[in-house]
Formats: structure tokens, sequence, C-alpha cells
């Protein structure tokens, strides 16, 4: 933990940013970064079954409109990364109104 102590300060002073703005910035990115990842997914996942949503995927899966394999796999996946994705933004609005 010191260690990160040290780098957080060694870099605060290379870009004359303070400390815990740094830190701030950081992980604003770095959640930035989780949540453009989690909406690449959930995009290429609802390109492939040509849907909009979770529902839609459901609802095609049980009417038959598209195999059962991968397509349920696949449903959970996106599920996942839709919810994924709310609590990435919800703690990105967090710390930008902190």
């Amino acid at each position: 933990m010191a260690e990160n102590a040290a780098i957080l300060e060694r870099v605060s002073k290379v870009l004359g940013v303070p400390p815990k703005e740094l830190v701030r910035k950081g992980l604003e990115g770095l959640l930035e970064a989780q949540l453009r990842i989690c909406f690449a997914e959930i995009h290429e996942i609802k390109t492939r079954y040509e849907v909009k949503s979770a529902i839609e995927l459901e609802k095609k899966i049980e009417k038959g409109g598209i195999a059962e394999h991968p397509a349920w796999e696949d449903l959970i996946v996106l599920e996942n990364l839709e919810e994924r994705a709310k609590k990435i933004r919800k703690e990105l609005v967090a710390l930008k109104h902190e």
C-alpha cells in the first residue's frame, strides 16, 4: 500500500495534479473504459441476433426464431452485461457528483 502512495505522489508531481484529483480521474477513466467494453459486447450480441433488447432475444428463442444453443447462453451473458453496465454507470454518476 505504501508503494501505491509513493507512485501516486510521484505521478501527482509529474503531472501537477493533486493526488485526490488524480485518483478521481483515474477511477473515472477506468469506469468509462469498462463501460465501453460492456457496451461493445452488448452491441455484438444484439447485432448477432438482430434484437434490440434481452427481452426481444428471449422471445425470439422461445418462439423458435433462433436456435436455443448458444442463444440461451448469450442471453444470460447479455443480461449480466446489462446489469454490469448499469452498476458501472451508477458508480460513474456518483463519482462525478462527489
